[in-house]
C-alpha cells in the first residue's frame, strides 16, 4: 500500500469528498433524465400517432382525390370473402358515418340514423368508418403437420421455438393480435410461417387500405384496449370496443405518406 505524507493524505480525502459530491449530483441528474425519457418518449409516440390519425401529420393533396372511392372497394372485397367463407356475414353490416350540414357527425345503420360523438375532426377528403369495416378477427387456416408455434414469448424473442403438430396456420407477413392475457390488443407481424399461439387471432385487414396505416391506428389505441379488458381470471380483448373504434380513412396515397412519416419520426425517437 503506497503511503503519502500525512498532509497529502488529508488533501486526497478533501479532493475525494468534493468529487464525490459532484458524482452524486451527476447520478441524480442521470436518473432524472432517464425517468424523463421513459415518460416523454411514449408521450411523443402517442402524439405522433394522434396527429397521424387526425390528418395533421402530413398535408392533404387535392390530386390524390378522396377516400370515397375506397369504400366500394372495401365493400366488394368483403362480399367476396363472405362468399368464400373467409369472413362471417356479420362483416357485411356496414355503418355509414357522415358530417351533416350542421357540422355534426351522424351514423346510419340500415334505416336508422343517429347523431354520434367522434373523438376528432377529420379532413374533408377523408371518410369515417368503424374499425370492423376494414379489420376483422379471424381464426386462421386450420392445418395438420409439424410447424413452429408462434406464441407471444417466441415472437418477443424471449423463448426458443417449439414445434406443434397442428393448429391455426398463418403465413409470414400476416398480422396477429393478442386477444387473451394482460397485453390484449398487442399486434405482431409474423416473420415466418407457423401456427398461432392459443391466445391469438389473425387480423384480416382490407387490401383497399395501406396496412401500416391501420396498424398505426390500432397502436394508438393500444393502452385503451389493454385497460378495457374483460374477464377476471383470464382477461380478454374487449372486441366490442375494438370493432367500434371510429377510424378516419384518408385517400390511399395519403395513407402511405402518413405511414412513411410515422416511420421517419419513430427512427428519430430511437
Amino acid at each position: 500500500m503506497p503511503i503519502p505524507p500525512i498532509n497529502e493524505q488529508k488533501r486526497i480525502i478533501e479532493k475525494f469528498k468534493s468529487l464525490d459530491f459532484v458524482i452524486q449530483q451527476y447520478e441524480k441528474s442521470y436518473r432524472e433524465l432517464n425517468n424523463l425519457k421513459q415518460e416523454l418518449f411514449p408521450k411523443l409516440r402517442k402524439s405522433i400517432l394522434q396527429e397521424a390519425i387526425q390528418g395533421k401529420l402530413v398535408s392533404q393533396i387535392a390530386d390524390e382525390g378522396t377516400a370515397q372511392e375506397l369504400l366500394e372497394q372495401i365493400r366488394q372485397e368483403k362480399l367476396q370473402l363472405v362468399k368464400e367463407g373467409k369472413l362471417k356475414k356479420s362483416a357485411l353490416t356496414d355503418s355509414v358515418i357522415y358530417k351533416g350540414d350542421d357540422n355534426k357527425y351522424y351514423e346510419r345503420i340500415n334505416a336508422q340514423t343517429v347523431e354520434i360523438e367522434l373523438p376528432f375532426e377529420y379532413p374533408n377528403n377523408w371518410s369515417v368508418l368503424r374499425l370492423k369495416d376494414i379489420c376483422q378477427l379471424i381464426d386462421g387456416e386450420k392445418r395438420n403437420g409439424k410447424g413452429i408455434c408462434l406464441d407471444a414469448k417466441y415472437l418477443r424473442g424471449k423463448s426458443s421455438a417449439t414445434i406443434v403438430e397442428k393448429g391455426k396456420f398463418v403465413y409470414a407477413g400476416d398480422n396477429i393480435i393478442l386477444v387473451d392475457g394482460e397485453n390484449s390488443g398487442e399486434v405482431f407481424t409474423v416473420l415466418q410461417d407457423g401456427y398461432m399461439g392459443s391466445t391469438f387471432k389473425q387480423l384480416w385487414l382490407s387490401s383497399a387500405m395501406w396496412k401500416p396505416y391501420i396498424l398505426a391506428f390500432i397502436l394508438f389505441y393500444k393502452e385503451d384496449l389493454r385497460n378495457s379488458k374483460r374477464g377476471a381470471a383470464i382477461p380478454h380483448l374487449n372486441k366490442e370496443l375494438f370493432y367500434n373504434l371510429p377510424i378516419g380513412i384518408p385517400p390511399y396515397q395519403e395513407q402511405q405518406r402518413i405511414a412513411e412519416r410515422i416511420n421517419e419520426l419513430s427512427q428519430l425517437l430511437k
